[in-house]
């Protein structure tokens, strides 16, 4: 009997865990969902998420996480969510989006803020510069985890090397600003001359 159970409990865990995979990254979407527009697609995923949830499926879908056709226009998806939260909701999600992007790596970081079209093009690369900091302290970066980020942020803008110049005068100002204060020397040494 109790060979019977476990087999009938190891089979239901099976069978569990076959249904939980998808195509989607585990999302459960209508069939026809990626034939539908950007407002059509964030406002089956409100009435069925919560706002953060709603907040990282606009970001990753932008980002083409889960495939093409998710979300086409990160600003139309995201204006859409922000005209039609209300209150508590509104919060949630504009504080979901907002941390989102943030914890993103500058690469990735960089081309949301490109996709949402809300940054000036040519101080973005300098308010990243400007911004970076935080997220090494943030994330408690070593230097090799820092120098690892910016060899990617700097293949992300090999058709932009004027991003990845205004970036590094922005790090750099903070870097010279910072120095002898919270930074770690390490920090500082190997980046102040960095090209």
């Amino acid at each position: 009997m109790k060979f019977n159970i476990l087999s009938i409990f190891v089979l239901l865990l099976m069978l569990a865990s076959a249904c939980g995979r998808g195509n989607n990254n585990g999302a459960d979407f209508p069939e026809n969902f990626t034939q539908r527009g950007d407002t059509a697609r964030v406002a089956y995923v409100m009435r069925n998420a919560t706002p953060d949830s709603v907040a990282r499926f606009i970001c990753r879908g932008a980002l083409g996480e889960y495939g093409k056709g998710y979300v086409d226009t990160l600003a139309t998806a995201t204006a859409y969510a922000y005209e039609h939260y209300q209150s508590q909701d509104l919060d949630q999600f504009s504080l979901a989006y907002d941390a989102f992007i943030e914890n993103l790596p500058l690469a990735e970081k960089m081309k949301i803020y490109t996709l949402a079209g809300t940054e000036d093009p040519q101080g973005l690369g300098f308010q990243l510069g400007l911004e970076y900091m935080q997220s090494i302290r943030e994330k408690n970066m070593t230097a090799d985890q820092v120098e690892k980020e910016l060899k990617a942020f700097k293949a992300a803008c090999k058709d932009n090397r004027e991003m990845y110049k205004r970036f590094l005068v922005g790090f750099k100002t903070v870097l010279k600003a910072d120095n002898g204060k919270d930074m770690p020397k390490e920090i500082y040494d190997r980046f102040i001359r960095y090209e």
